[in-house]
């Protein structure tokens, strides 16, 4: 199975001077945990993360603070130059990284410009279907690994 079979596409996308308040809402009303940041062409810039948009945005009580704290744009606060994969990479390789860095997406790119996003939640919707657990893919799997049986266990 490849990315581009479970990539979520298209893709809500960020730019790089939306205000952090306006990132934050857009992300609670998808109910995502991070987007893609773009150019005008459509090519990735960066990914801005829950945790990007928290970070220094909530102060102890004990603090003064006079005014309103400033809202930077995007830019100050995303991650520049994600990890990102083409549609057609092994979903397997996908789901390795996220799981060996902690990441919870993988921007999908193509020529340059974002094509899709592959998310825990895309994978976990494939488990439920059960469409990584066919006799094939555990044969593939098995044959990879010199097995001689390729089947899951409990079989």
């Amino acid at each position: 199975m490849k990315a581009r079979d479970v990539m979520s596409a298209p893709v809500i996308t960020l730019r790089a001077d939306t205000p952090v308040h306006a990132a934050a809402a857009l992300l609670v009303s998808h109910g995502f945990g991070g987007a893609p940041v773009v150019d005008a062409e459509g090519h990735l810039v960066g990914i801005a993360t829950e945790a990007d948009l928290v970070r220094g945005r909530v102060l102890p009580e004990r603090w003064v603070v006079t005014g309103e704290l400033p809202d930077p744009p995007v830019s100050a606060v995303m991650t520049r130059s994600p990890t990102s994969m083409p549609p057609d990479e092994d979903l397997a390789d996908v789901v390795a990284l996220m799981l060996d860095t902690n990441i919870r997406s993988v921007p999908i790119v193509e020529d340059g410009r974002l094509v899709g996003i592959v998310s825990r939640r895309d994978v976990l919707r494939a488990v439920a279907r059960r469409e990584l657990a066919g006799r094939e893919a555990w044969a593939h799997r098995a044959g990879m690994a010199g097995q001689t049986r390729g089947e899951p266990f409990g079989t």
